[in-house]
């Protein structure tokens, strides 16, 4: 009976695995980066490296909000992004359908800064939360994925639930490809078990609204009510907003406004994502004429505490640098355990079956999501400093050069996998990824010459290391592949 549950379990494991697993890697991957969305978006307008280090004054806060309030005269919806200590700048944002972009305000006087425009980081934020794909099709794709998760680490703690310990400990990266694979597989595995696990499944409970529309229909209805009001053009004058955000500041605690809201006839202050573990959206609301408290909503117990809770854990705005850089490696390390995953199944039914049409498929899935996605997020970066700071419609490019570059991996992968020359597919791709991460800290380094080259540890040598870090781990990846021919 125990065996063939255990059967069972490695028929579910490895279906379920693979055919998740695909998009798992792409949402992995996104995710990873994106705890580090904001960081990536200052690397990408390097040109915000000369504003010297000040905290926002009065004066631009006013500013800021009368170029908001004239914005909004003329039909646009956009918000005010105060300063935090990982972005120190204003920025007035409105969202595209993909990101908050806008332009970017000197915190000194709430004068813009000309730099470069860009959707930064937030493009592997999109990618992790919905593929690229829209809110609708793309999010049901992920939150499938995730339950995917869910059900793979359940049935792989049960067929490896005997020897886990054993295999655990006998890690042998020089053994024969498949050995190899699956002993990297299962330590990763293992050892991440926690991690994976309560990613999976604060994942599925964020939008369990969205699988299960019972659940959040109420919250929904009152998001859409707030949102309709807001649509309204405003006229007349306003009251600065320097006074109000210093009455927002005694309700809710010095440094922790993140961002401002501006409806018809009101002003809103809510709380910055990271000022608490669990991620609510208490807000403070102002007359906008003479700048008199209307109400405070706060999130208190219960449902909607929990779901807070649960987005700090998953989103881990709340966190320390060196929290998130925890997560990002057990990000990465997470990444690598399913595309090796993906690699013991194909392993494994080229042995059974030897090539055809599905399996030339699943390789060429499997090595452009599992490399051709890399490459693409390093060319997106490359993009970034390659076309001209100035040129119209950027942001745009930008995204295009990153699609573009992964759509030739997914050619690219194709053309080798369906030709009977699969080793050479992951060789070529991991050798790009060598050149265009080991390359980008130079690359870094020349284009940001005119802001001036700053070599102690900050935001652009963590870009540049983790970078150069990939690159250095696909060369020697590449290397181990000739040595297995």
């Amino acid at each position: 009976m125990r065996d063939v549950l255990r059967t069972r379990m490695g028929w579910l494991h490895a279906w379920v695995g693979f055919v998740g697993g695909l998009v798992l890697v792409v949402a992995f991957t996104g995710g990873t980066l994106a705890l580090f969305d904001t960081e990536i978006t200052r690397w990408m307008q390097p040109e915000l490296a000369a504003l010297p280090a000040a905290a926002m004054t009065g004066q631009a806060l006013d500013h800021a909000g009368a170029q908001v309030w004239a914005l909004r005269e003329k039909g646009q919806i956009v918000f005010l992004n105060l300063p935090s200590a990982r972005d120190p700048v204003l920025r007035i944002l409105h969202y595209d359908g993909h990101a908050f972009v806008g332009p970017v305000l000197d915190p000194r006087d709430g004068v813009e800064v000309k730099s470069r425009a860009t959707e930064g980081g937030q493009l592997f934020f999109d990618l992790h939360q919905s593929l690229y794909r829209g809110p609708v099709w793309g999010n049901l794709m992920t939150e499938a994925a995730g339950i995917g998760l869910i059900v793979a680490v359940i049935s792989g703690v049960i067929i490896h639930w005997r020897n886990l310990v054993p295999d655990l400990l006998l890690f042998r990266p020089f053994a024969a490809p498949g050995r190899a694979w699956l002993d990297a597989h299962i330590m990763a595995g293992v050892l991440l078990l926690p991690f994976v696990t309560m990613m999976a499944y604060t994942g599925a409970v964020i939008h369990a609204p969205r699988l299960f529309p019972m659940i959040g229909a109420g919250h929904a209805a009152k998001a859409a009510s707030r949102a309709g009001g807001g649509e309204r053009r405003d006229g007349g004058a306003y009251a600065p907003l320097a006074p109000i955000f210093a009455q927002a500041e005694e309700i809710f605690g010095r440094g922790r406004i993140g961002f401002v809201m501006f409806g018809s006839g009101t002003v809103s202050f809510y709380r910055a994502d990271a000022a608490d573990f669990a991620m609510t959206r208490d807000h403070a609301d102002f007359s906008a004429v003479d700048g008199k408290l209307v109400g405070v909503t706060r999130v208190g117990h219960g449902m909607r505490r929990l779901d807070g809770a649960m987005r700090g854990l998953h989103f881990i705005r709340w966190g320390t640098p060196g929290l998130r850089w925890l997560y990002f490696v057990g990000g990465v390390v997470g990444s690598m355990m399913m595309s090796a995953g993906l690699v013991l199944f194909l392993m494994k039914h080229r042995r059974g079956q030897g090539g055809g049409v599905m399996l030339g498929l699943a390789e060429t899935l499997a090595l452009a999501v599992t490399l051709g996605l890399p490459l693409a997020a390093l060319g997106f970066l490359w993009g970034n400093r390659l076309l001209p700071a100035d040129l119209a419609h950027r942001a745009e490019l930008e995204t295009r050069i990153f699609f573009l570059l992964w759509l030739g991996a997914l050619v690219h992968a194709a053309l080798r996998c369906f030709r009977g020359a699969v080793r050479h597919g992951w060789r070529e791709q991991a050798c790009g990824i060598a050149v265009l991460g080991c390359a980008l800290p130079f690359l870094d380094i020349v284009s940001r010459s005119g802001t001036g080259v700053r070599l102690h540890w900050d935001l652009y040598l963590g870009v540049d290391a983790c970078a150069l870090g990939f690159g250095l781990l696909a060369l020697w990846g590449q290397r181990m592949m000739v040595r297995a021919r």
